[in-house]
C-alpha cells in the first residue's frame, strides 16, 4: 500500500508541472459575402455576376505557458481558408485557394517588459492603423486604396512589442536572406516601426518603414500617420501616408489621404463611410480613388451582418485604366 501511494506522489509530481500551463485556445472566423461585382478594364467590362466569396475566413491556435518570475512563453498559429471556392476571381480580397494561407504565426516570450516574437508577423506599419478601417477585410478595405497600401504580413520578422503607460511602441527587424549579391544578407534588411498613443476616445499613431532588400540599392522608406477620435457614438478617422514601398513594387512616390466615419445607430447599428485617394509622383500621374457606404448590425459579441456598396477606381492621367463596384451584404460569425 505505502509503495502504491509513493508511486502515485512521484507521478502527481511529474504531471503537475503540465497541468500547470495554460490550456491552448482555438479560434477564429468565417467571413462570407454575397453580391454583384462589376469590373472594367480600359472601358470594356471584364466581370458582371453575383458571387459568393470568403474575405480572411481563418482560424487559429494559441496560448501561453508560465516560466518563472512573471515571464511566459507564447505562441500562434493561424491560417486562412477559403469556404466558398477554390478559384481567384476579380476583386476580391481573398484571391487564391480553398487550401490553407498562413496568417501570423510566431513563437516568443512576454514579460513585463513586453513582447519578443519570432516568426511570419504583420508590420508595426500595419499595426499602426488600429480601428481606422471601418470595412477592414472586405472590397473596401485599405488594402486597395493603391498599389503601396503597406498592409503587409512579412516572413522571417524578429518583433518586439511595448507599452509604457498611454505609449506603445514596436520595432520589427526582417532579414533579406539573400547571397550579398542579388538581395540583402544583413540582420535588418527591412526594418519596420511605430509609436502609439491611446488614452480615452483618443488615438494616434506614427509609423516608418525602410527597406533595403537589394544590394547597393537606394533605402525606399514609406511613413504612415494615422488617428481616431471617438465621442457620443461616433468615430472618425484620418489616415496620411507617403513614400515609396520597397525597391520591386515602384520608383515613384506615392502619396495616401484617408477619411473613415462610423456612428452608432441604435443599440446595434452602425452606419459606416470610408474614402481614400492616393496619387503617385510619375510624369503621368496614377490616381487611386476608393470610396464605400455601409450598415452593420451586431447580433451578439461573435456574430454581425452588413450591407455594403463600394466603388474602387484607378486613373491614369485623364484616363480610367480600371474600375470596380461590389453592391452586396455578408455576415462574420466569430469562435
Amino acid at each position: 500500500m505505502k509503495r502504491n501511494l509513493l508511486t502515485l506522489a512521484i507521478a502527481g509530481a511529474l504531471i503537475a508541472p503540465l497541468t500547470s500551463h495554460a490550456e491552448p485556445k482555438v479560434y477564429g472566423q468565417v467571413h462570407l459575402s454575397f453580391g454583384q461585382l462589376e469590373k472594367e478594364e480600359s472601358g470594356t467590362t471584364t466581370t458582371d455576376n453575383w458571387q459568393v466569396r470568403s474575405h480572411s475566413s481563418r482560424f487559429g491556435i494559441k496560448g501561453d505557458h508560465d516560466l518563472s518570475e512573471g515571464l511566459k512563453a507564447i505562441y500562434r498559429l493561424e491560417y486562412q481558408v477559403s469556404p466558398d471556392d477554390n478559384n481567384a476571381k476579380d476583386g476580391t480580397v481573398d484571391s487564391g485557394s480553398a487550401g490553407l494561407k498562413r496568417r501570423n504565426q510566431y513563437v516568443g516570450l512576454k514579460g513585463s517588459w513586453g513582447q519578443l516574437r519570432f516568426g511570419r508577423h504583420d508590420t508595426p506599419l500595419k499595426m499602426a492603423q488600429g480601428k481606422f478601417d471601418q470595412f477592414n477585410n472586405t472590397d473596401a478595405d485599405i488594402r486597395s486604396s493603391s498599389d503601396q497600401d503597406g498592409e503587409h504580413r512579412l516572413d522571417n520578422v524578429l518583433a518586439y512589442i511595448g507599452k509604457s503607460g498611454d505609449i506603445g511602441y514596436a520595432v520589427a527587424l526582417i532579414p533579406a536572406e539573400g547571397d550579398g549579391e542579388t538581395s540583402g544578407d544583413g540582420v535588418a534588411d527591412t526594418i519596420s516601426a511605430s509609436v502609439n498613443y491611446k488614452s480615452g476616445p483618443i488615438y494616434v499613431a506614427v509609423a516608418h518603414d525602410t527597406y533595403d532588400n537589394e544590394v547597393n540599392a537606394e533605402s525606399d522608406t514609406l511613413t504612415r500617420l494615422v488617428g481616431t477620435y471617438k465621442t457620443g457614438g461616433m468615430q472618425i478617422g484620418l489616415l496620411y501616408q507617403t513614400g515609396v514601398e520597397g525597391p520591386t513594387d515602384s520608383d515613384n512616390e506615392t502619396d495616401t489621404i484617408g477619411l473613415s466615419f462610423g456612428m452608432k445607430t441604435g443599440a446595434k447599428g452602425k452606419a459606416k463611410l470610408q474614402f481614400t485617394t492616393a496619387e503617385n509622383d510619375a510624369s503621368t500621374a496614377k490616381e487611386t480613388t476608393a470610396i464605400a457606404v455601409g450598415y452593420d448590425h451586431k447580433y451578439s459579441k461573435t456574430t454581425r451582418a452588413y450591407v455594403m456598396y463600394s466603388n474602387n477606381k484607378v486613373e491614369t492621367g485623364s484616363t480610367t485604366n480600371e474600375e470596380t463596384t461590389f453592391l452586396g451584404a455578408g455576415i462574420v460569425v466569430k469562435f
